[in-house]
């Protein structure tokens, strides 16, 4: 099995790839993925949820650019990727246009605004096993740590133990927790939690 690999910035035209994988990093075993089902509804007629989620990962500005995203390149395929940009605090109007489902989501990032967010780690079923998630995990940390930030936040359901396992062995610890919704679409149950490091 080969072992090499390049830690870069995202590119455009990967912007597909991209959004696939960003939404792996919200998909659990009760559903086919949060950004999936997001997009789904968002968008346009003739077009599917990974067209429209290559579209907004396509953008240059939006949260969700390919320009707030990491990969690693691995075998000449894009095996991994980080999402992260800085949290803001939304308004009682913007929150009300959130579907319910997504608002416990956006509840907990609006207890950190300024602060650096990592919406999305994910691997692709390829390649895990390598050792990729910790790596992106790793390099999100520096990064943030380098901008200037004293700290990194994320969200985890508290029953995803995998995950779990990864941020507790580099120093997440809980800051804030929200029962889940209880909607179809959630990809786990219990409480949804914003962890955080301290830089």
């Amino acid at each position: 099995m080969k072992n090499d690999y390049l830690i870069r910035d995202a590119r455009k035209e990967e912007a597909r790839e991209l959004a696939q994988l960003v939404n792996l990093a919200g998909t659990g075993p009760n559903n086919k993925g949060l950004d999936f089902v997001g997009w789904s509804l968002a968008a346009e007629d003739g077009e599917g949820p990974f067209d429209y989620g290559g579209r907004i990962v396509g953008s240059k500005d939006g949260l969700y650019s390919y320009r707030n995203m990491r990969v690693i390149e691995a075998d000449g395929k894009v095996a991994a990727l980080t999402l992260c940009f800085e949290a803001f605090t939304r308004t009682d109007e913007e929150m009300a246009a959130i579907p319910e489902e997504f608002r416990v989501f956006k509840e907990l990032t609006n207890s950190i605004p300024g602060k650096l967010y990592l919406d999305s780690l994910a691997v692709s079923s390829e390649f895990r096993g390598r050792g990729f998630g910790k790596k992106m995990l790793e390099d999100a940390i520096l990064r943030t740590k380098r901008s200037g930030y004293d700290a990194i936040y994320l969200i985890v359901f508290e029953e995803n133990k995998k995950a779990l396992n990864l941020y507790f062995k580099v120093g997440f610890k809980v800051h804030l927790s929200l029962p889940s919704p209880n909607h179809k679409d959630m990809p786990y149950e219990g409480n949804v939690v914003l962890y955080k490091k301290d830089l």
